[in-house]
């Protein structure tokens, strides 16, 4: 079996080190406003999860496709589907097919973007899902935080306030999941991955990639919520790494503070074997 992402280092916690991946991003057939999204996919992790999953002429699926990041598996011959609930997402998945297109002849005919709400969507056959959700509440946000504060805080706050308007900007739809509370989306989630569950042929995998939360000072476990709810489809671990996610504005603040941050995402990696 290939070893998962054994090119890159890892740290003394045993963390794979994924470079940043703006200028390969950059290089390649996403549009602009894509580079300035905080909660896209690493490329390199990406890229790591598709040479371990996927054999030749796969179709590979993202339930949640956010920016498109899978999309780079049609420049290895795989079919790509992407389901996307929101408008401007779905958006910029078409203009990255575009672009793919003219850089790669008849590499955008392998990407099927279906925009809609995954639960009404899967079950679709698939060999391989890869995916990241959004966090319950993460798109439930309905005015720009309030500009304040001087210093450190002023930083804070204008990173804040480009959050908040990139994620009304991205969250028209009533039914997208991360305007839930937690206990909906809980209930949401566990559909999904059944779903997920139903999508695959026996062999097939569940990729998905999660970083826990700090709430009101305490760490959130939502990779361990997660491969309860995954098994309890029916999957089978077969993998569980973490790798060190690079810091943002708030992140780097709040360690300044003392503050408790999360630096690890959790790769989880399911199989389907029966």
């Amino acid at each position: 079996m290939v070893e998962f992402a054994s090119e890159f280092k890892r740290d003394g916690n045993n963390w794979i080190l994924f470079p940043r991946d703006r200028k390969d991003r950059k290089s390649l057939f996403f549009p602009e406003k894509v580079m300035k999204h905080p909660a896209k996919m690493n490329f390199h992790l990406q890229q790591a999860i598709i040479e371990y999953v996927a054999n030749k002429d796969d179709v590979l699926l993202d339930p949640f496709g956010g920016t498109g990041t899978l999309m780079i598996a049609a420049l290895q011959g795989h079919t790509v589907v992407l389901i996307e609930i929101e408008e401007g997402y779905h958006q910029l998945q078409l203009q990255a097919k575009e672009e793919l297109s003219k850089q790669v002849p008849n590499a955008g005919n392998l990407v099927i973007l279906l925009h809609g709400d995954n639960r009404l969507l899967l079950p679709r056959p698939c060999n391989h899902i890869i995916t990241s959700p959004p966090y319950a509440q993460a798109m439930n946000v309905k005015k720009v935080t309030h500009f304040a504060g001087q210093g450190q805080n002023d930083e804070m706050s204008l990173w804040m306030a480009e959050q908040d308007k990139r994620m009304i900007e991205y969250s028209k739809s009533p039914r997208n999941l991360s305007k839930l509370n937690q206990f909906l989306y809980n209930m949401e989630m566990r559909k999904i991955y059944t779903l997920c569950y139903q999508s695959l042929p026996i062999g097939g995998t569940l990729t998905t990639v999660i970083k826990d939360r700090i709430v009101n000072g305490e760490r959130v476990y939502l990779s361990k919520w997660a491969n309860k709810v995954c098994e309890a489809a029916g999957f089978q671990l077969e993998l569980w790494e973490k790798w060190k996610a690079p810091g943002h504005a708030f992140t780097n603040i709040a360690r300044s503070q003392g503050k408790e941050v999360v630096d690890d995402e959790d790769i989880l990696i399911y199989r389907r074997t029966i």
